[in-house]
């Protein structure tokens, strides 16, 4: 975490220090999370049918492209009995001196149905745009198993695996579609009443070796009632790449958000 920090100016430094140790006068919403409705009822009963995030913020990434931007991250939770829906949308955008620096778009989208107690079958869509990673898009489509296990009363942890197929559009390259394996973790910890921190660790398997790797760490802390601060670090790496673009690429979040 000292790295995030050397990084950023000073301001940018204090507000991800207060992610970390605010204090809510009043209380927020839970993380707007799909957990399977037979564990969760009572976190489902604090909640509308309909309920979701909207964030604002500034981040920073590195690799390909490096520069400060303007980000958005959003999310929206529907549930209705043994089903659940739950969309996000990442979007972060920069010019430098007349041109762009920076202009990435994620959309994902999974629909649950509980099977059995803490297991459900998902289908999961996701949309990546980011030409600075060496890709003009690429979109990823899995069905698959996930399981739920609480671990204790203020962590759990989440696996998911599927497979599905992924189109995807090199620059400098062609279109095309393979077939994808996709495996999926998240743990997460609550060390406060209304304060949590995650991790979640996601691989795409390509059968032609264009692998990517995506990891995402996350710390939400309250601040006023309905409002959080959350900080976000997203490491994304990418087997294969064109010629001129770096594998890795990273992109830090700071962002106001909303719940509803």
């Amino acid at each position: 975490m000292c790295f995030l920090f050397n990084q950023w100016p000073a301001w940018m430094a204090f507000m991800a220090f207060m992610a970390f140790f605010s204090v809510s006068v009043q209380a927020m919403a839970d993380e707007p999370d799909v957990t399977p409705s037979v564990i969760s009822k009572s976190e489902f009963a604090k909640k509308p049918e309909w309920s979701g995030t909207v964030g604002l913020g500034l981040s920073s990434s590195t690799g390909t492209s490096q520069a400060l931007n303007l980000n958005t991250d959003d999310a929206l939770l529907w549930h209705r009995g043994l089903w659940s829906n739950q969309s996000r949308l990442l979007y972060n955008y920069a010019t430098s001196q007349g041109e762009v620096s920076a202009d990435r778009l994620d959309v994902s989208n999974q629909t649950r149905y509980d099977i059995a107690l803490q297991q459900y079958l998902f289908a999961n869509l996701n949309y990546h745009r980011n030409h600075f990673d060496g890709y003009y898009f690429r979109a990823d489509e899995t069905l698959g198993y996930g399981h739920f296990f609480v671990l204790n009363q203020v962590s759990h942890l989440r696996l998911e695996a599927g497979a599905g197929v992924r189109q995807s559009h090199p620059i400098g390259g062609v279109y095309s579609t393979h077939p994808i394996a996709r495996l999926y973790g998240k743990y997460l910890w609550k060390f406060s009443p209304h304060a949590h921190l995650s991790e979640a660790v996601d691989a795409i398997l390509a059968d032609n070796g264009a692998n990517t790797y995506n990891s995402i760490f996350t710390v939400v802390s309250p601040l006023y009632g309905p409002l959080n601060l959350r900080l976000a670090f997203i490491a994304t790496y990418n087997a294969k790449v064109q010629a001129g673009f770096r594998p890795m690429n990273t992109l830090t979040t700071i962002n106001l958000a909303y719940n509803f």
